[in-house]
């Protein structure tokens, strides 16, 4: 990792120096800038040529606490990322950081080296394309402002429709095409079915003077077939006798862009940057919805396994983190391929993982983890033409209706994982009901 300039919030001894190790033996000569206060950080501003590339941000500081910290924070030091460091293991607590302007979090009990490299490349690949979406949409207004977009109208009357060349060139069509739609309603038939009823609302409460402008956002459908989205805005210039719609008038943007951006960061919000599997985060949103179903429907089961890498820190230690990750990610992919469509697979956070496994009781469950746990002995990685291979311990549960919380399961399933690893790893140990653990072990 290239060396980075970073700003340290932190006003506690230990925990700044925690963090300040673990960056120095992180790979790259790191400049880091240690700060006890807002205020510290305001004065250090000042003294700056040049944005820094992350901020990590301790919430309980003596000129300032809580998420406050963070809308503090941000307005000081616009355009840098900030990764919060909190000692809160809570998930509602985390999200209303992000929603207060951080673009990740790192629980502090829980701070490994690998994981604040992690977050804070996700930090930066997240501002970044936050400041290209905020900067797309900038332009998309001042296009609007003044006029230099795609220029649209409609007589109601006989149905005809007029489009501007620039509108035309950015769905594929020319003035004089004899492709071209010759009327509003076969415009309308270019929509995408699923933004069909969306854009007729909006025009609906445009007609009855329920909104001053009709606006709307749909994917409308390239003359090469491809869909294309589009933002649409006008307005009804004239009225008949009968107070009915007669003429409209509007402007059309291209905004493809910036929709594949949204996209992104809506992957990046799901998704581990590593292997593409479901976060932490992503995953318990999925259990959530799993353990409510299993509480409306009694005949309805639902398994979880949570899974760890065998002796995965030697490996780290003995190859590097680059043949690690490589692991990691071959880990994940063969595991993923034994696994059915509707199975949620997710990474917990290092060499945690963990898989649910909707409408499967507690013994299909063991079943699908021991093929998963062979399929991981059977693995082997390439690591400069030799041969890797690792194992894997899996600890299995079922979610229960009677559970206070949903993950009550992973709870016991991290118990039957450590169970697995007490009996010598490379094995499937399931937590029965009566607490008494039963395994199938890989002699």
């Amino acid at each position: 990792m290239q060396a980075l300039d970073i700003i340290l919030i932190e006003d506690e001894d230990g925990d700044a120096g925690l963090i300040r190790y673990s960056l120095k033996f992180s790979g790259g000569e790191h400049q880091i800038t240690w700060l006890k206060s807002l205020e510290a950080l305001n004065r250090h501003l000042e003294t700056l040529d040049a944005a820094a590339d992350v901020i990590l941000l301790d919430l309980n500081l003596p000129d300032s606490t809580g998420l406050e910290t963070v809308s503090r924070c941000k307005s000081m030091a616009r355009g840098t990322p900030i990764v919060v460091l909190t000692g809160h293991d809570d998930m509602d607590f985390s999200l209303k950081a992000l929603e207060a302007g951080a673009q990740d979090y790192l629980i502090k009990n829980q701070l490994k080296a690998e994981n604040l490299l992690r977050a804070i490349r996700y930090a930066m690949e997240r501002h970044q394309l936050e400041y290209r979406l905020q900067q797309s949409e900038e332009l998309m207004m001042a296009a609007i402002e003044g006029g230099n977009l795609g220029v649209w109208e409609w007589s109601l009357k006989d149905d005809s429709y007029y489009n501007s060349e620039r509108l035309l060139e950015n769905i594929g069509f020319y003035s004089d095409d004899p492709e071209l739609p010759a009327s509003a309603s076969q415009w309308m038939e270019r929509i995408h079915p699923d933004d069909q009823s969306a854009f007729h609302q909006a025009l609906n409460e445009h007609f009855e003077n329920q909104a001053k402008r009709y606006q709307c956002e749909f994917r409308l459908q390239h003359k090469k077939g491809h869909w294309v989205w589009q933002f649409a805005s006008g307005h009804v210039v004239s009225w008949d006798s009968h107070g009915k719609p007669e003429r409209m008038v509007g402007i059309q943007q291209d905004i493809s862009e910036r929709k594949a951006m949204e996209e992104q960061l809506r992957d990046l919000a799901m998704h581990d940057s590593l292997t593409g599997l479901l976060n932490r985060r992503s995953f318990m949103n999925a259990m959530n919805s799993e353990y409510g179903r299993v509480k409306r429907h009694k005949n309805y089961s639902a398994s979880i396994l949570m899974l760890d890498i065998d002796h995965f820190k030697k490996v780290n230690d003995t190859y590097g983190h680059a043949i690690g990750d490589e692991l990691l990610k071959a880990f994940a992919t063969t595991i993923a391929d034994e696994l059915r469509e509707n199975d949620i697979f997710g990474r917990l956070g290092g060499e945690e993982f963990a898989i649910l496994l909707p409408d499967t009781p507690a013994e299909g469950a063991m079943q699908v983890a021991e093929k998963v746990r062979a399929s991981i002995e059977a693995m082997q990685v390439d690591t400069d033409g030799q041969a890797l291979g690792i194992t894997t311990s899996i600890g299995v549960d079922k979610l229960r209706a009677a559970d206070n919380r949903p993950d009550g399961a992973l709870a016991r399933a991290d118990t039957a994982l450590y169970t697995a690893k007490q009996k010598g790893r490379n094995r499937v140990c399931q937590q029965a009901d009566n607490v008494n653990e039963n395994a199938v072990a890989s002699e």
